[in-house]
């Protein structure tokens, strides 16, 4: 097995294994028997368990932050970066399930595992939401609010609505409603109506006439 394949193989059975079993519950012996690869090999491309699980996540998060600077620089309108990052991260989310689910085991144990490199790639998103805000605000088209409340009220449905997509499933077939079932499509209109009443000054009223 090629080097290249080697390691995006290890990466793909590390993913799966990391999320069924979280990290405390994996073992790399695991993860390389369902790579097909020698143990040694974990080593040899990552180092310890925790380095991999770092590399997964890194590879999970890939092209997030490309396409935060992508915006930052093509998209003068900072409701419309903002609304195009936060759909952005449902397609990603929608591409790698296996993403809002580890960062979920990460919030709630205190992101002990995390290390520099996804923390460093959690701080930029704040600080890309914080920036957008702060230049909605000088424009006098936001009224002030705290980015990370901001980034909370935004990220906290969509974690929600992919981690319970089977809770939600098995529900809604015991106890079916009379709506259908939330596509991407709606869950993006969702956040976008969201972030317009959290953060759009409402329009000057003319004054009555007398």
């Amino acid at each position: 097995m090629a080097q290249v394949e080697t390691r995006d193989s290890l990466l793909k059975a590390a993913t799966a294994v990391f999320v069924e079993k979280g990290y405390a519950g994996a073992r790399v012996d695991e993860i390389a028997r369902r790579a097909g690869a020698n143990k040694a090999m974990i080593y040899y491309h990552f180092g310890l368990k925790q380095d991999l699980y770092q590399a997964v996540l890194l590879e999970l998060f890939s092209g997030l932050l490309d396409r935060m600077a992508e915006l930052g620089q093509a998209e003068t309108d900072p409701l419309k970066r903002l609304v195009g990052f936060y759909g952005g991260l449902v397609r990603l989310f929608a591409e790698r399930p296996a993403l809002p689910r580890l960062m979920l085991r990460e919030v709630t144990g205190g992101g002990r595992n995390m290390g520099n490199g996804p923390t460093k790639a959690l701080l930029a998103i704040l600080r890309f939401v914080a920036t957008a805000m702060e230049e909605g605000v000088t424009q006098r088209r936001f009224r002030p609010a705290h980015p990370l409340l901001v980034h909370l009220s935004m990220i906290g449905p969509v974690m929600l609505f992919f981690v319970g997509e089977g809770f939600r499933a098995r529900q809604l077939a015991t106890f079916p409603l009379s709506v259908k079932a939330p596509t991407l499509d709606d869950l993006i209109a969702h956040l976008t109506e969201s972030l317009a009443r959290t953060l759009l000054l409402a329009p000057a009223r003319e004054p009555a006439r007398s």
